[in-house]
């Protein structure tokens, strides 16, 4: 788990290096869905932080947390598409990604 959070953690800071740069550029639009694709590692660092080492949790329970984000933010992105909400279905869509990229990443061992 510790090569796991240490990539998540290197996502955080490559995203906000990307944040700053976007910013600085006048690129607004950008850098607010580098926020939310870093905040994604964020929050994906956090769940793990917490439930890596509490009793009867570790791995599966950090797995199943991301599962039931995917469901929520699938369901979201749903919503967005059949109300026609463009910037809500690319923000769905970037957390998605994030997401699967997390996923990918998750310790083979440990799924």
């Amino acid at each position: 788990m510790k090569e796991f959070i240490e990539y998540l953690t290197r996502q955080i800071d490559a995203g906000r290096d990307d944040i700053m740069a976007l910013e600085k550029d006048g690129r607004q639009d950008d850098a607010d869905f580098a926020k939310v694709r870093t905040n994604i590692y964020e929050v994906c660092r956090t769940v793990t932080n917490a439930l890596k080492d509490r009793p009867n949790a570790g791995a599966g329970a950090v797995k199943a947390q991301l599962e039931r984000f995917r469901t929520a933010w699938q369901a979201a992105l749903d919503k967005a598409r059949e109300h026609g909400d463009a910037r809500n279905i690319v923000v769905e869509e970037t957390k998605l990604a994030a997401l699967a990229d997390v996923a990918a990443h998750f310790p083979e061992a440990d799924r």
